[in-house]
């Protein structure tokens, strides 16, 4: 049993009233009738000869209603007991696995009968090991918070994007170990694995030759430095079918219809000369000519909409930022966290329970004893 709020037990002093009262009444005499107290004589016994208790069982009564008062101010509790025995639980994160230490580590638990499980959805090894983001961390605390009678360790690098949504406290039942990886990679476009060839049509009309001719000099100025093979062609409108594999960068005034990632040209007071419309669809909004393209640097503009959404991929797969654990859980509750595991269940009802059977008892046996 714990006690939350030790410092009600000053309440145990109110234990002196009732044994007070009790020393101090005395019981009442028996009343006998008689005619006459000429026969009676005075004795010389004194009244008192020493102080005595009252009513030993009604001042017992009284006293251990006090009792149970102040352990209810106290906030007991019940500590939880099972009659099964815990589990022991380590839990490593994918990209540790084949650490040299950690493998260490986990011969040593394993000695202590801890049980090897995967930090990810379900706590098992998949057959199929597919997995390249680093988990949901809080989702999956959570989770293993829920775990009937599981004390659990995990060694986690502590990935910054793995720590999602507002900040929570870390259960009771994990320990936390953080293991940082030390040498993040270099985000160049060298260590993209991205897709091996990028096709690029260039539909153009009459009145567009000379932005052609700008648009197909970005196009091969990035060539040499691009994560992907880019192969272009350029294709007069009149003559050109629409189909939907590839890039299609769209030179002309006339209105198209295009479901597949396309440049289409719309003249704009936008700053940018290339921003992007939705997902897959962007705008030139101005003409070409060799000042603007070098000015607002379009060979750049271009490797970002081309390769937009696969850099974002691979960034996030070779995000190697990490969060320390201080700043990765929200503080716990002091009184909570230094009583969690004794404290089980709170005895509120119960003592609430026990003292309304208590006071009860008291007043009826006060009224037949006449206290």
């Amino acid at each position: 049993m714990t006690l939350l709020n030790p410092i009600w037990l000053w309440a145990l002093g109110g234990l002196t009233i009732p044994v007070a009262i009790h020393l101090l009444s005395r019981k009442e005499g028996k009343t006998i009738r008689i005619g006459s107290i000429r026969f009676l004589t005075e004795t010389s016994t004194s009244k008192f000869s020493s102080i005595r208790l009252n009513e030993v069982a009604l001042l017992a009564i009284r006293s251990f209603l006090i009792v149970l008062i102040a352990l209810f101010l106290a906030s007991l509790m019940i500590s939880a007991t099972s009659s099964t025995t815990s589990q022991k639980w380590i839990l490593i994160e994918k990209e540790l696995e084949n650490n040299e230490h950690i493998q260490k580590l986990l011969d040593s638990l394993q000695k202590d009968d801890y049980e090897i499980h995967r930090l990810s959805t379900g706590f098992t090894f998949p057959e199929n090991d597919t997995v390249t983001q680093p988990p949901d961390y809080y989702k999956l605390s959570e989770e293993l918070s829920e775990q009937n009678n599981v004390q659990a360790i995990v060694i986690s690098n502590n990935s910054l994007s793995g720590f999602k949504g507002k900040r929570i406290t870390l259960p009771d039942n994990i320990t936390w170990l953080s293991y940082p990886i030390s040498s993040p990679q270099d985000l160049t476009p060298d260590s993209f694995m991205l897709a091996d060839t990028v096709r690029i049509i260039v539909a153009y009309d009459k009145k567009f030759q000379y932005d052609k001719k700008i648009m197909l000099a970005a196009l091969r100025a990035l060539q040499p430095v691009a994560p992907a093979k880019i192969l272009i062609k350029e294709i007069e409108i009149s003559t050109l079918k629409i189909f939907n594999t590839g890039w299609l960068i769209w030179l002309s005034d006339e209105e198209l219809t295009y479901e597949g990632r396309l440049l289409r040209f719309r003249e704009d007071a936008i700053s940018n000369l290339i921003v992007p419309e939705s997902k897959n669809k962007w705008i030139l909004t101005k003409r070409l000519t060799a000042e603007n393209a070098v000015e607002q640097h379009v060979t750049i503009q271009l490797i970002g909409m081309l390769f937009n959404e696969q850099i974002k991929q691979e960034m996030r797969k070779q995000d190697k930022r990490t969060l320390s654990d201080k700043l990765a859980w929200s503080k716990k509750n002091t009184i909570q966290s230094t009583h969690a595991l004794k404290a089980g269940q709170a005895a509120d009802k119960i003592l609430i329970l026990l003292i309304t059977l208590v006071f009860i008892a008291e007043r009826i046996l006060a009224f037949y004893r006449k206290q």
